[in-house]
């Protein structure tokens, strides 16, 4: 049932603030996570294991749980799912705070993935929600004000983790208060936001739900070019996952810099991004242009390469991580559009589906990569940025051959 509401009600905002909190959380839980890690094994010379598994863990929920929380999602109430979701939250984080106070890492590992857990059933909800709470005429601008609060939460939760764990030191019971207060706070918005109905999806429950992502992916295949735009996906994600792994290492290892101006490098990552990806919407004027893609990935390689060859000046990795994250939102907007634009009406929201399965799948294998890198082959994290950056390099190559070709041009 579509919405009678729109962008300037309570209700709205409610959730805004819910998704909000989310995000924040999402962010600021592992990154202080990850700092942790940095000092008790790497740090103290046991290796990159349990530091890559930080990754590895938050996101093996979203492969395993994705297809069923879309089942929940249209089954229940999208806001009874979104209360749900946000009181199994505050009770994650409050063990979480009370593994960090004890510094129990094995605690803190099971409370990650049960971070994650409740984030994938909250996920497809939180969207699923906006066309039965605003109108129609206004979904587009809700779902940007979606897409805002998320990117804002994202850089305030990485620039808080890291200024929070320099601060607190080993007095780590500030951190898990934050997290706690934070946790509550949403708690108490997702109250306000206005009720749904129960969906009643008469789909029945499937326990091998994966075959429809299967058969999904089997459908995209059949679009060459949707395809490659649902690789490309794949592919942004599994670099941005490497890289927020391999950042704080570099910052620690090379830079010798502490947990707070670690935070402001991953902070202009991710305002790069956004700011590439402003300018590539504004420069599109309205159209999906395609020829943005190899000059956004071609460009994210150099600036990675030349992250390496910055070597230990921490004004040059600013700025270059600055100009890294342009590139990227340069080539992911152009390819997100298409998959939005083009995807058949019908098979739409299954074809989304599936591109968010194989991108959460290749966010899995990132972390395993780096721990093979770093761990059994020895690389270092300046290393990282040079096998990434060409290997970034020759994805941007391989999509100018193809634009040459023309083979970026519609499927129709």
């Amino acid at each position: 049932m579509a919405g009678s509401s729109d962008i300037r009600t309570n209700g709205f905002a409610a959730l805004m603030i819910t998704v909000f909190i989310n995000a924040l959380n999402d962010n600021f839980f592992r990154l202080v996570f990850i700092f942790l890690a940095l000092r008790v094994y790497v740090a103290d010379g046991n290796g990159t294991f349990y530091y890559s598994l930080i990754g590895f863990i938050f996101l093996l929920p979203f492969v395993l749980f994705s297809p069923y929380a879309g089942y929940v999602g249209d089954r229940f109430s999208k806001k009874a799912v979104i209360v749900g979701t946000r009181v199994a939250e505050a009770v994650v984080l409050m063990t979480a705070a009370l593994m960090l106070t004890l510094h129990h890492m094995p605690g803190l590992f099971v409370a990650l993935f049960l971070m994650g857990l409740q984030s994938t059933f909250f996920s497809p909800v939180k969207f699923g929600i906006l066309p039965e709470i605003v109108r129609e005429e206004e979904l587009s601008r809700a779902n940007g004000h979606m897409q805002l609060w998320t990117f804002l939460a994202i850089i305030l939760g990485t620039a808080l983790a890291g200024f929070i764990m320099e601060w607190a030191r080993d007095a780590l019971w500030i951190p898990a208060t934050v997290i706690v207060l934070l946790s509550l706070v949403g708690l108490v918005s997702s109250l306000f936001v206005p009720h749904t109905r129960a969906g009643g999806d008469p789909a029945p429950f499937r326990l091998n739900a994966f075959a429809d992502v299967a058969a999904a992916i089997g459908e995209i295949r059949r679009f060459r070019v949707l395809f490659l735009v649902v690789t490309g996906i794949a592919w942004f994600w599994a670099l941005g996952t490497l890289y927020q792994l391999n950042v704080p290492m570099f910052a620690e290892l090379q830079l010798q810099v502490g947990e707070m101006r670690t935070g402001i490098i991953l902070t202009l990552l991710a305002v790069g991004i956004g700011v590439g990806s402003i300018l590539a919407g504004h420069l599109a004027g309205g159209r999906i242009e395609m020829r943005h893609v190899p000059a956004g990935m071609l460009a994210a390689g150099v600036f990675s390469v030349l992250l390496f060859l910055a070597g230990d000046s921490y004004a040059a990795t600013l700025v270059l991580s600055f100009l890294l994250g342009i590139g990227a939102g340069f080539f992911i907007v152009p390819i997100s559009a298409y998959l939005q634009n083009e995807s058949p009406a019908r098979r739409r929201a299954r074809f989304i589906a599936a591109s968010n399965f194989l991108a959460f799948s290749a966010m899995l294998v990132a972390p395993v990569l780096f721990w093979i890198l770093t761990g059994p082959l020895g690389a270092k994290p300046g290393h990282i940025f040079v096998i990434s950056g060409l290997a970034s390099v020759l994805v941007g190559v391989y999509t100018v051959h193809l634009a040459w070709r023309g083979s970026l041009e519609d499927d129709s």
